[in-house]
């Protein structure tokens, strides 16, 4: 949703409306996963995606009949076999719903929509609801942490949805007979914080960026750390020392320290470690590492602390480039991030 949130509002501030379909259920091995979204609007433009091939295009071709007139919404479902799939121009096979639903410019939806963007702006983690009972329109909630459900949730579904929120960032549905409950949390993206500008950090940025990760570039070079140089950063901070530069980091922080030399990978390393940031990966070889290991002992440091360092980062998948190595860090961070959302 987030990625099609801010086009949504636009579109239905324009006065246009808009078809938004909704992966709701997923079984086998699919495209896209339960959660994925994607927006038609009326004027042809089309944001995020629901897997393509026939699949999206078919869902494109029905959202058009929407958007002219008749029920509200539709619920398509897709069962590719290996061979179908191969037939329809994919490489996966499985079972999908989605669901489409017209989205009309009315002052209700607009407002609700805003309201949706406005809580996930402001952190707030938001979450998205879409319950779908037998013969009536899906109906579209939002539930913000710790205020109250939204009413007339079936017990069944309000009790699993409570024991659910709050331990996934990823979409799921839930059942109770014909009641369905698609629940999507908003959470921020992943913030990757990069502790150096040089070679490395420019090519991890550059990934990290074009995976949907909200990017801090940090360094105590301008000539390194620049918007020019990084054009793709959330942030690029200039700094004037390495000693005071990681403050408040929470679970859905990520560091990766990838300094010029091992004294400030060390002084990054103590600080990361001082908070409770979700990833923390170093650059460099295990007798490096074994170095820095034993001087943060002297500071206080345990073996214990040292288990959540990812070093030497990266997976092992060969190559020893920039691109190469950004390559295999950010890869052990998807794995880190997926494995550890199981």
């Amino acid at each position: 949703m987030r990625t099609i949130l801010q086009h949504l509002c636009a579109c239905l501030g324009q006065g246009q409306a808009a078809v938004m379909g909704t992966i709701v259920d997923s079984s086998g091995s699919t495209p896209r996963s339960s959660g994925s979204r994607m927006l038609y609007c009326r004027d042809g433009r089309i944001f995020g995606t629901i897997g393509g091939g026939e699949l999206e295009g078919q869902s494109i071709t029905r959202a058009k009949e929407l958007l002219d007139g008749g029920p509200d919404h539709a619920l398509l479902r897709f069962d590719l076999t290996a061979g179908q799939a191969a037939a329809a121009g994919m490489i996966c096979g499985g079972a999908v719903q989605v669901l489409l639903q017209r989205l009309e410019p009315v002052t209700e939806t607009v407002a609700f929509f805003q309201s949706l963007a406005e809580a996930f702006a402001q952190e707030k983690s938001p979450v998205l609801l879409t319950l779908m009972q037998q013969n009536q329109s899906p109906r579209l909630l939002m539930h913000l942490p710790g205020s109250l459900f939204p009413p007339n949730l079936p017990p069944a579904l309000h009790s699993e949805l409570l024991q659910r929120l709050g331990k996934t960032g990823l979409p799921f549905t839930l059942q109770d007979g014909e009641t369905k409950l698609h629940a999507e949390p908003l959470i921020r993206p992943l913030r990757l914080h990069l502790a150096g500008g040089g070679h490395v950090a420019l090519a991890t940025a550059h990934l990290a960026s074009f995976l949907g990760l909200e990017v801090i570039v940090i360094d105590d070079r301008p000539k390194f750390a620049n918007h020019k140089r990084f054009p793709e950063a959330y942030e690029v901070r200039v700094i004037a020392s390495f000693d005071q530069c990681l403050t408040g980091l929470g679970e859905s922080d990520y560091v990766v320290i990838v300094t010029r030399g091992h004294l400030h990978d060390q002084e990054v390393l103590a600080q990361a470690l001082r908070t409770e940031a979700g990833y923390i990966g170093m650059i460099g070889s295990r007798r490096k590492r074994d170095a820095l290991y034993a001087a943060l002992r002297r500071e206080g440091f345990t073996d214990q602390d040292f288990l959540r360092v990812h070093c030497p980062i990266g997976l092992p998948i060969g190559g020893e480039s920039p691109e190469e190595i950004a390559l295999s860090i950010m890869a052990e961070i998807q794995q880190f991030r997926y494995t550890k959302a199981v």
